[in-house]
């Protein structure tokens, strides 16, 4: 070593990892600097370009998806951009309630069982009445002596009765011009009329052609007669009303009993 010369070595330069390589160029003699490609800029194990491949650098922001800044998305694992912010609303359940089948049947039974029939019923017997409401309020027409005849057209009908305390002892009875003009009918009931008599009913005499009744009665000297009356105002009403009554009532039964099924069946499903 010759007198003079410095025996300290050189200092070594520190690894730069991808910075920008100093502009002054280092020593030569073995130290990893800008020109050995170790770590430089020009290396391209770290640098911004590798001479040797030509690969750029691992850009992280692009290697695994970017976000703009202020998103809130952060990039996963397999390079899919994920949200970090809440999750969107799901949407409600928007499946339509389920019918309740058989509901309609049992209240249309219900309606016709418990309440058209009753009341068509019931409506047809006041119907039929209400024709005898006017008689029945001014009192019978009472036959003077024991026998009386009346003119009566064909289809009209007429209700005997006798004093109440006479009728366990009387017997009457109603004959027409010809044999099959009239048809008598045997009826019972006491009732008292509007002007405070109270009378029994004997019988019904209804006329099919048009003739002369001849009413004979046996026991008591007044017997009585409501009538003549239109035997179709009278008989049709309290027949048809509790006809009607009946098969509404049919029906409502039947639409019940389905009603009932039908909802048990939709409750199991």
């Amino acid at each position: 070593m010759a007198d003079g010369e410095s025996t300290t070595p050189a200092p070594r330069r520190r690894p730069t990892y991808g910075r920008p390589a100093p502009t002054t160029p280092g020593p030569t003699d073995g130290a990893p600097g800008a020109a050995d490609g170790s770590y430089g800029a020009g290396g391209g194990a770290y640098g911004a370009a590798d001479g040797a491949s030509g690969n750029s650098a691992p850009q992280w922001g692009s290697s695994f998806g970017s976000a703009a800044p202020g998103s809130d998305r952060s990039p996963s694992a397999d390079g899919s951009v994920l949200a970090s912010g809440p999750l969107p609303a799901q949407p409600p359940n928007s499946a339509p309630p389920r019918k309740r089948r058989g509901l309609l049947p049992l209240l249309i039974g219900l309606a016709l069982l418990v309440l058209i029939a009753p009341i068509t019923a019931i409506g047809g017997l006041v119907w039929g009445f209400s024709s005898l409401g006017g008689d029945a309020s001014d009192g019978p027409t009472v036959i003077e002596g024991s026998t009386g005849e009346l003119e009566m057209s064909a289809n009209q009908m007429l209700i005997l009765y006798v004093p109440a305390e006479d009728a366990d002892a009387t017997t009457c009875t109603a004959e027409g011009t010809s044999a099959n003009a009239v048809t008598t009918v045997p009826t019972s009931g006491e009732v008292t009329f509007g002007d405070g008599v109270a009378y029994s009913q004997t019988m019904g005499v209804a006329a099919l052609e048009d003739t002369t009744v001849t009413i004979t009665c046996e026991g008591t000297d007044a017997p009585a007669y409501l009538g003549p009356y239109n035997l179709l105002s009278v008989a049709a009403p309290m027949l048809i009303g509790p006809i009607i009554g009946i098969v509404a009532g049919l029906i409502g039964l039947v639409l019940t009993i389905v009603g009932i099924i039908l909802l048990a069946r939709s409750r199991q499903a």
